[in-house]
């Protein structure tokens, strides 16, 4: 396999904070909104580098009806951060205005804003924007908001000057574009117009892996570079010293994501019950950062060193006191993400080549004297994995 963030990358990995807006039982939409610009604030402060919104309508318990409106408050907000947003739903959007407000955003930000785009799933949302539109095709998509933010002028569009896209990028060729894929179709679709990826937190690093694989060989069939895609995933990160807690707040996230599926019979399907609870949650504590400082940790470092990718969407809101997201936000700044950017970083001393000839020319001079052996068992001691 593949990897394509090797090493040797001299990029560190960007950590970013996505917010879910979630409403939990009993919150006014002010008291939501207050959190995420809190938690806004706090991971500002904190030094992280990214802030990613998502899009969700006619949710109950999601208050995310635009990504780019928020993403447009919290830049103006936060004025030291990135934001994105994680994602845009391109079949609910006309094209030419998605390519407008990611353009301006870009130019009032100084280049802060980066544009992450999906197709979703068929919802009552696609019933109520999209119903007189047939589905896109998302290369078209795609190739023509890249088309407008290069040329100026309108998506598949004519010379009429009412059609032209306005004001132009600051960044050149536009703002980063990111495509939420899940399928080896969208992934082959970024990868060859040399597009990133952004995954969901339910891959697992292995999956992950695979996909910026299947990312690679599309990028090369079509001419585009294969390797240093700066591709992103999103990852429930809970710091908890408790492993009760640990285990409460997934059963939790296992019956809200389970709630969100539609039933598939008359009691809502056996993965809805407890036992379909308990199962999901199980896979949730075994793949996502969530428990104390060590395993966060060590799970943060595995999606990281196996996947290949270079950003990470960390969501630490749960359905508990806003307090206790605060102190979960804090821990993972101050005590989980040091301790990985110090492992990376000696991923990245060790992988040098400067470093691999010096090791080299070692192990020359250890079988020329019969002492090589020695020295591994002795001057050498294993690496620990923070």
């Amino acid at each position: 396999m593949t990897d394509l963030r090797t090493p040797t990358d001299p990029r560190p990995p960007r950590f970013g904070l996505l917010f879910s807006s979630a409403r939990s039982t009993g919150q006014s939409d002010a008291t939501v909104f207050t959190r995420t610009l809190a938690l806004a604030e706090e991971a500002q402060s904190l030094g992280l580098d990214d802030l990613w919104v998502t899009e969700h309508h006619f949710s109950r318990t999601t208050l995310a009806p635009s990504a780019l409106a928020l993403a447009a408050f919290l830049l103006g907000r936060c004025p030291r951060i990135r934001v994105g947003t994680a994602v845009t739903l391109l079949p609910l959007h006309p094209l030419v205005h998605v390519a407008e407000q990611a353009a301006l955003l870009d130019q009032l930000s100084g280049g802060r804003f980066t544009l992450g785009v999906g197709r979703g799933a068929p919802t009552t949302a696609y019933e109520v924007f999209a119903r007189d539109r047939e589905r896109p095709d998302l290369g078209d998509c795609l190739d023509q908001i890249r088309s407008a933010w290069r040329s100026g002028s309108r998506p598949g569009g004519t010379a009429h000057p009412a059609d032209r896209v306005t004001p132009a990028p600051l960044t050149s060729g536009g703002p980063p574009l990111y495509v939420a894929a899940g399928s080896p179709g969208t992934i082959a679709v970024a990868g060859a117009r040399g597009m990133p990826l952004m995954m969901l937190f339910d891959k697992t690093p292995e999956a992950k892996a695979e996909m910026v694989a299947l990312h690679a060989r599309a990028a090369a069939a079509a001419g585009r570079v294969a390797h240093g895609h700066d591709h992103a995933f999103s990852l429930l990160v809970h710091v908890t010293d408790s492993p009760r807690r640990a285990r409460e707040l997934m059963l939790d996230r296992a019956r809200r994501l389970l709630r969100a599926r539609p039933p598939s019979g008359a009691d809502g399907g056996p993965e809805r019950n407890e036992e379909g609870v308990r199962r999901m949650a199980e896979r949730l504590l075994a793949h996502q950062a969530v428990g104390d400082v060590d395993t966060c940790t060590r799970r943060l470092l595995g999606h990281l060193r196996t996947s290949g990718c270079g950003r990470v969407l960390c969501q630490v809101e749960a359905a508990d006191d806003d307090a206790a997201t605060v102190r979960r936000l804090r821990r993972l700044a101050t005590e989980v993400l040091p301790r990985v950017r110090r492992a990376l970083a000696r991923d990245a001393q060790d992988a040098s080549p400067v470093h691999v000839a010096r090791a080299d020319a070692r192990a020359d001079d250890g079988d020329a004297d019969g002492a090589g052996a020695d020295r591994a068992g002795h001057g050498c001691p294993a690496r620990e994995v923070s």
